[in-house]
């Protein structure tokens, strides 16, 4: 039985996404088509045409969301490795507070948020160094 409530359009209308990658994870996808389906309308079915092209771009979607976090993990360890090469080097850098910082790198320490130089017992964001120099 049809469900009187569900237009057609508004069963072939693709989502809305929440962004360039989407929000909607695959359950959502397969309830979604799985509805799409169940009330479709029989003299006028849907187009598997239409179902291929929509699985598709959904595939699509989800390779790109596996690739944005492959290259977030990718970029964390670039960081981490780039600053455990600078203990023992001179380096000025600037706090989340804005000040000025200079001093020998004693350490490294490794957060959720990015690697944090320890300068004069100071933890200061790998990305506000400014000036780097051999001690």
């Amino acid at each position: 039985m049809i469900d009187p409530t569900l237009s057609t359009a508004a069963m072939n209308a693709t989502p809305p996404a929440a962004n360039a990658l989407g929000e909607l994870g695959s359950d959502a996808f397969l309830k979604l088509l799985v509805a799409q389906l169940k009330y479709q309308d029989p003299m006028a079915p849907a187009d598997g045409a239409a179902m291929l092209q929509q699985t598709a771009q959904f595939t699509q979607v989800e390779t790109m969301k596996q690739l944005a976090s492959l290259q977030q993990q990718l970029m964390g360890l670039q960081q981490t490795a780039m600053a455990s090469d600078l203990i023992g080097r001179e380096v000025s850098a600037v706090t989340e507070d804005g000040r000025e910082v200079a001093g020998t790198v004693e350490g490294v320490r490794f957060t959720d948020v990015g690697p944090r130089l320890l300068i004069g017992g100071e933890a200061v964001p790998f990305d506000g160094a400014r000036e780097i120099r051999q001690a």
